[in-house]
């Protein structure tokens, strides 16, 4: 109004004025401490995983957020190393709040002191987790997990007249010669693998040596390593690839879009994928960004996680109806199934390890 009345009056007579200004003045002063005018202006910088984890997560948990905490999410998208990388980059001057990690990049940000520890007065969630979800030193969180199991062409094995594989050996089954897709290192489902297959070789994951001796037995029968799950898919997708190893969200994602493909857990175990969110050191909203961990971890935001992204939850109080449940590992009883492995021993040494992956797939021996 005060606007309008500015127009037609090029020069208003004083009271005019006067009434225009200390109604804009009150304005102005009530838009000042308007508790929801200022908590809108805080702003939440997240880097996670980009196509169709980051539109599930910006679909379902962010704006649940924002909502309750009348904020603003920005998504910066990458994958796990890139992501990592900005961190380091932007070490004095941190600019992002929260990241999504996986096993590998949550262990080395942690040894570089990149992130910062959990607030339990904030992060009010964190005793109703699975123990293996919480750090043992209050650093980041696991959100959601995949369980590591046997990825196979079930059109091909209908064909063959062929049992769906039973072991993480079948990988070296003769009679898929040509047709085994694996996962380059340093990606996580083949850290865990390799030290899977040590195990069961008589090794260990500080004795990878059987691991890579049967490896190196692998990549002449193997059709691809690649890096790219999409890659994965599009071999799945063609017929090309008969058997592989993937991560349970992945595949079930896969054939609930109609692809040919289901999970078979090995009768030695599946393994437990972990997907942690990590708080930045020195992150420019770190209130805010313990109430974006606490929220993700809450029953309400777990929920959405399982079904939008297929991640099973680690809050032991989240309900699922039994068909979201048969998607993702869920319950005591699965959850306390799978393997785990202390990874230490590799992430700590992974960039040797890779080069030696690289090099033996590389030789085709």
């Amino acid at each position: 109004m005060v606007e309008s009345k500015k127009n037609r009056f090029p020069f208003p007579p004083a009271s005019r004025w006067w009434k225009g200004a200390l109604a804009g003045a009150a304005a102005s002063c009530l838009i000042a401490v308007s508790p929801a005018a200022s908590a809108a202006t805080q702003e939440l910088v997240f880097s996670g995983f980009g196509g169709s984890l980051q539109k599930a997560l910006q679909a379902t948990v962010i704006p649940a957020f924002e909502k309750k905490y009348d904020a603003k999410v920005v998504y910066v998208s990458g994958t796990s190393n890139q992501i990592l990388a900005k961190v380091r980059a932007q070490k004095e001057r941190p600019q992002i709040d929260v990241i999504w990690a996986n096993d590998t990049t949550h262990y080395q940000g942690k040894q570089e002191h990149l992130f910062a520890k959990l607030d339990p007065k904030i992060v009010t969630n964190l005793p109703h987790l699975y123990p293996f979800a919480r750090d043992p030193d209050g650093i980041g969180v696991v959100m959601g997990i995949q369980a590591l199991a046997l990825e196979y062409n079930t059109d091909v094995f209908k064909k063959h007249g062929w049992a769906a594989p039973a072991s993480w050996l079948d990988l070296w089954n003769a009679k898929y010669k040509g047709h085994v897709v694996a996962y380059n290192m340093p990606i996580g489902y083949t850290n865990l693998l390799l030290v899977q297959i040590a195990k069961l070789t008589g090794g260990s994951a500080t004795n990878l040596d059987p691991a890579w001796k049967k490896f190196s037995a692998l990549v002449p029968n193997a059709l691809a390593f690649v890096n790219p799950p999409a890659q994965v898919d599009a071999l799945f997708g063609s017929g090309a690839a008969w058997i592989g190893f993937n991560g349970s969200s992945r595949i079930n994602d896969f054939a609930g879009h109609g692809a040919p493909v289901a999970m078979a857990t090995p009768k030695e175990g599946a393994i437990l994928y972990p997907q942690q969110f990590d708080i930045v050191a020195n992150a420019p909203h770190p209130k805010l960004a313990q109430e974006f961990i606490n929220f993700s971890l809450s029953e309400e935001a777990q929920r959405m996680i399982a079904t939008s992204m297929l991640l099973g939850p680690t809050n032991r109080e989240v309900k699922l109806s039994p068909a979201d449940a048969a998607k993702v590992p869920y319950g005591d009883k699965q959850v306390n199934a799978l393997a785990r492995f202390d990874m230490a021993p590799v992430n700590g040494n992974l960039d040797k390890l890779t080069a030696h992956w690289t090099a033996m797939v590389g030789s085709g021996k």
